[in-house]
């Protein structure tokens, strides 16, 4: 099953950018929106293929048509046609996997999904059958979904190319002394 969140280290992977270069996108509120499960930093493949759209646009925008565009290029999940005869009948079969499967899809570390004290404190999905623990993915990513808060947003890049004429001159904080000296009277 292709599951739809990643990791920071996917995404950097996918732009060829370092794990310390992301993390400072998210301090200085660049790049998509990112989300938080617990401590673990993860990206919707939605808000990335997002982020990669805005910024080829915001690219064409700046350059213009004539000139070198940067090209991303971006594969989102590819949606089968299926006749309706499937859309009308529920998929009865529900695939589950194991602990070691789904911590390797989700990215996230297996001791969550093993240790039973740690299961029942996240309230993570999960059955017994016959002895044997096992999830689903579905239910997985709707608990995901569900606990995951969205980090801080990044501004949304500009669509037009902004050409001041004047720059604005940055405001000059006064030293300690001159505050003194001020607060003094001279």
């Amino acid at each position: 099953m292709h599951y739809p969140v990643m990791i920071e280290q996917q995404v950097a992977a996918r732009w060829k950018v370092s794990l310390k270069t992301m993390r400072r996108w998210r301090l200085d509120k660049v790049g998509p929106t990112w989300h938080k499960l617990f401590h673990h930093v993860r990206y919707h493949e939605a808000d990335v293929f997002d982020f990669e759209q805005q910024s080829a646009q915001h690219w064409q925008t700046i350059l213009g048509d004539r000139e070198r565009v940067p090209r991303i290029v971006t594969h989102p999940p590819k949606v089968s046609a299926a006749p309706a005869e499937q859309d009308a009948q529920p998929d009865p079969a529900v695939h589950y996997v194991s602990a070691k499967e789904v911590a390797a899809a989700t990215g996230l570390p297996i001791y969550l999904f093993r240790d039973c004290a740690e299961r029942e404190r996240k309230r993570i999905p999960h059955l017994m059958l016959v002895g044997n623990l096992r999830f689903s993915m579905e239910a997985i990513l709707q608990w995901e979904m569900a606990n995951s808060v969205p980090g801080i947003a990044p501004e949304p890049l500009s669509t037009t190319a902004q050409t001041d004429s004047h720059p604005q001159v940055p405001v000059r904080t006064p030293r300690w002394y001159e505050v003194v000296r001020e607060q003094a009277g001279g």
